[in-house]
């Protein structure tokens, strides 16, 4: 099906309000149907003092018919604003319900910006599809069907010649929406573009100032808004130029059929009334018609938003349970991993222009695919050419874990160590081999109970807006104020909360501005001991934090890890020496495997890096080690 024929299934719950609105724009057709008849009344009897109807009469009569149509019209405007945004809101929240369950690897190859685009613009303008598109295009279609009975029914020739013009409106419409939709469709990918670049820029605005980088970037963003300028000038002029048509074929039609009506007037075949009756029906007739150049924009750019709806609705995880997945109410914590490999399928979008270069900043609108076109073309959108990349993240990896046991992982930047432990929670599902908890593959658990016995603390944690009580019950909604601040006093955090003004209700801001290093790694510490898990991964958890911030995260990691099967990939070696088994990962292969003292033993690339890193260590971080 195309996007329009999906998306209108889709709204198929909401056809009942579509019908409700329909029906009361029929009856909106009162006013302007019966305006002409009582034009005539009042020009051929009323005013040349014939028939029954006195002044008085038609004038009440009209005004009835008037009131009467701005009451419907005033209700068919709220149903139609309650249909457009309950169709949005559930768009939204189905397409928002949809990317919470794409996997890692999905974010990890997109722009935050260009997602978040479609979800708040593309929706937007997709509402407008039935509310301001197809309801009008209907009701026009009906009121162009009741003027076209009546015009032939006052006089057949003259609406025989009225009609004459149509297939030029036809043949304007077919050609031009081509040029619409594909200039609509450049003005909303440029746009996903612009999106993409602002929020990665805003993010990092540090990096920005701090590298004398504004000057480039503000380039970089002018070249992308005049890219998205000239599109959207394009798009206006593509559809101003239909409107422009329709008003042209409308007008040449008025004065046809008041050149062939005059003559029929002047020869006593209709009266005076009668031919300006005929054109006010006329005006029911051409106006719906030159109208649907408007409404005609308004379909054009909501199927391209509907377009990009749907590409991504057409994203599907690749990490889902199975029809047959199993709870797990209950975790102990053994892991293993039989000869898992990894790699990595990186989608790099290829933007071409027409000159042959590529600009990952600009969109290009695409050309038509023939100059002229006798019926509608379906123009599919022509998505950017993909190029995979494969990278090995991890090869070959076995090992176990008992419940309790500290698995430390070490070795060099890039090595696999985190592409190993996002295996653990589902973040991404090995290619070959699996990974076990308590003997059963992970692929055959329920992803939401798999992950509820799951923690991370990683080096740069994620706390949303909001307040300190809401980030650390994140994990766990339901838990007592009292269980809230013993996680905390265990973190070493309650102290630093409760000196803000507003304590466990204080707003941190976006991503936790408001708070330091380690008060950011003691609150998510403490996140992670009120969901209370059996499987506790540490990414680098303290290696961005200073020397007096890391003894206070150092110790609250200690407690978070008793009981617990732990993964840490830590530079810091008093956590390392201490661990059950420590994993030297090296190009994705464990090259070395044991504890502190049988690795030292063997040497090779664990003895080279604990030298590295004894160099390098300070007096107090010696003390530590030695105490361990």
């Amino acid at each position: 099906m195309s996007p329009v024929q999906r998306y209108l299934v889709w709204a198929k719950p909401y056809w009942w309000m579509i019908a409700v609105v329909i029906g009361l724009g029929v009856l909106q057709f009162a006013s302007p149907l019966s305006q002409p008849i009582f034009t005539q009344i009042l020009l051929d009897e009323t005013l040349a003092g014939k028939g029954d109807w006195s002044l008085t009469q038609v004038i009440v009569a009209m005004a009835a018919i008037f009131a009467f149509g701005v009451a419907i019209n005033f209700a068919r405007g709220y149903v139609t604003a309650v249909l457009g945004n309950k169709m949005m809101m559930d768009l939204r929240g189905q397409l928002y319900d949809h990317l919470q369950k794409m996997p890692v690897s999905f974010y990890d190859q997109r722009q935050v910006g260009g997602i978040s685009s479609r979800v708040i613009h593309d929706i937007g303008g997709a509402q407008n599809l039935i509310g301001g598109g197809i309801i009008n295009l209907v009701l026009d279609l009906l009121l162009v069907l009741f003027s076209g009975f009546l015009l032939f029914r006052m006089d057949s020739v003259l609406a025989a010649i009225s009609l004459c013009i149509l297939p030029l409106y036809y043949l304007s419409f077919t050609n031009m929406n081509v040029r619409i939709r594909l200039a609509w469709r450049a003005v909303h990918r440029q746009m996903e573009r612009i999106s993409g670049t602002l929020v990665e820029r805003m993010a990092g605005i540090r990096i920005v100032q701090a590298f004398n980088g504004e000057r480039q970037e503000k380039q970089r963003f002018s070249k992308q808004t005049k890219q998205h300028f000239h599109h959207t000038v394009s798009a206006h002029i593509f559809s101003n130029l239909l409107g422009r048509m329709s008003e042209t074929l409308a007008h040449t039609g008025v004065v046809i059929i008041w050149l062939v009506g005059g003559a029929f007037v002047l020869n006593g075949k209709m009266t005076a009334g009668e031919i300006i009756a005929f054109q006010l029906l006329l005006g029911n007739l051409y106006g719906p018609i030159q109208r649907f150049a408007d409404v005609n924009v308004t379909i054009q750019n909501s199927i391209t938003n509907i377009e990009r709806i749907f590409e991504m609705f057409d994203e599907k995880p690749d990490v889902t349970d199975s029809p047959d997945a199993l709870p797990m109410p209950e975790c102990r914590g053994d892991i293993k991993f039989d000869n898992v490999t990894y790699t990595y399928l990186s989608r790099n979008l290829i933007f071409r222009k027409d000159n042959g270069r590529s600009d990952p900043d600009l969109i290009e609108r695409e050309k038509p695919p023939k100059r002229f076109f006798w019926i509608p073309a379906n123009i599919a959108p022509n998505l950017p050419d993909i190029e995979w990349e494969e990278r090995t993240g991890i090869r070959n990896i076995t090992f176990e874990a008992k419940a309790g046991e500290v698995i430390a992982l070490v070795g060099p930047s890039g090595a696999g160590k985190s592409t190993l432990i996002n295996l653990i929670p589902r973040f991404y599902d090995a290619g070959t081999g699996s990974v076990y908890i308590d003997g059963q593959d992970v692929r055959n658990y329920k992803m939401e109970d798999l992950r509820r016995h799951i923690a991370l603390v990683l080096q740069d944690n994620v706390l949303f807006s909001g307040t300190i009580r809401e980030n650390l019950i994140y994990g766990r909604p339901d838990a007592t104020m009292e269980q809230i601040v013993e996680a905390a006093r265990a973190a070493n955090a309650h102290d630093f909360i409760t000196s803000f003004k507003d304590g466990y209700d204080t707003i941190i801001g976006e991503r936790g501005m408001r708070l330091s290093g380690g008060q950011k790694q003691r609150l998510a510490i403490a996140r992670a001991l009120l969901k209370d898990p059996k499987i506790l991964i540490l990414d680098e958890a303290t290696s961005a934090l200073d020397s007096e911030s890391e003894a206070m995260v150092t110790e609250a990691l200690e407690r978070l890890m008793v009981g617990r099967t732990t993964f840490v990939i830590a530079h810091r070696l008093a956590t390392v020496v201490r661990a059950n088994q420590i994993l030297v990962i090296d190009e994705g292969r464990i090259v070395q495997q044991g504890s502190h003292r049988q690795l030292l033993q063997e040497g090779g690339l664990y003895r080279k890096l604990y030298e590295q890193q004894l160099k390098a260590m300070r007096p107090e971080e010696m003390k530590m080690l030695a105490s361990s």
